[in-house]
């Protein structure tokens, strides 16, 4: 069973106010007492909320499974009885780059490695949908690559608490599956390379893949009719 450990409202006041390292929809990021794990705090307008169930369930199985590359789940955190977040593994090196900050080698390894560790979550069963490089946290020095906020995964009839805008459009026209995560790995490919699987000419994509991830990216216009490829492999060249 995943540990339990308890704030204060003094203790939370004090994490949200001085602690915080970054924030997003749902949560908080905030460093903890410990200098290998943060908090992520679930809040709105910086007053504490529950996590939910759902989270609290994928949690539970995150826990005990321990997927690679992943930020691992240490405990969850409790503010009157209540759950409202977790404390989750850091290591320092590891930080979020956009795509374009990232040398030509880098760039490479980091859309290699991340398209094997979403095979390797599919062969889990889980489903990592919101594939983009926020998060994605990647060490330029050993080249390692972890993905974090694993608390939004789809695992079996659990599903995903907050549905990215790109799978909001799959979703519109299928159920979300494994083929997601290659749909989700496309569309960062193509953006590292400055394109759009929207917008982009077919021009543009023909000169940017061979034929194979070209009729790839075309199956993506209509996600019902999607594939399941990833085009990495018929990339040309990546440059913008």
């Amino acid at each position: 069973m995943i540990p339990k450990k308890k704030i204060t409202m003094s203790e939370y006041n004090r994490i949200i106010n001085y602690q915080k390292i970054n924030f997003g929809g749902e949560a908080t990021i905030c460093e903890s007492d410990n200098p290998y794990t943060v908090y992520k705090l679930f809040n709105k307008c910086g007053k504490p909320i529950r996590m939910g169930k759902n989270k609290e369930k994928k949690l539970e199985i995150l826990y005990n499974l321990k997927p690679e590359n992943s930020t691992e789940i240490v405990s969850t955190i409790s503010l009157y009885d209540m759950i409202i977040g977790y404390e989750m593994s850091t290591d320092y090196g590891l930080e979020t780059y956009k795509t374009y900050e990232l040398s030509p080698e880098e760039l490479k390894w980091y859309l290699e490695e991340s398209k094997r560790i979403l095979e390797y979550y599919s062969s889990l069963g889980i489903i990592y949908g919101d594939v983009n490089p926020r998060n994605i946290l990647f060490d330029r020095n050993t080249g390692e690559i972890q993905f974090c906020d694993m608390d939004n995964i789809q695992f079996g009839s659990l599903p995903m608490d907050v549905v990215p805008f790109n799978l909001q459009v799959y979703e519109s026209q299928r159920k979300i599956d494994h083929a997601a995560h290659p749909y989700m790995h496309n569309i960062m490919t193509l953006r590292a390379m400055g394109l759009d699987s929207y917008w982009a000419s077919r021009w543009d994509l023909r000169k940017a893949l061979k034929r194979p991830g070209y009729k790839t990216v075309l199956t993506m216009s209509k996600p019902k009719d999607f594939n399941g490829e990833y085009i990495l492999p018929y990339v040309k060249k990546l440059t913008r």
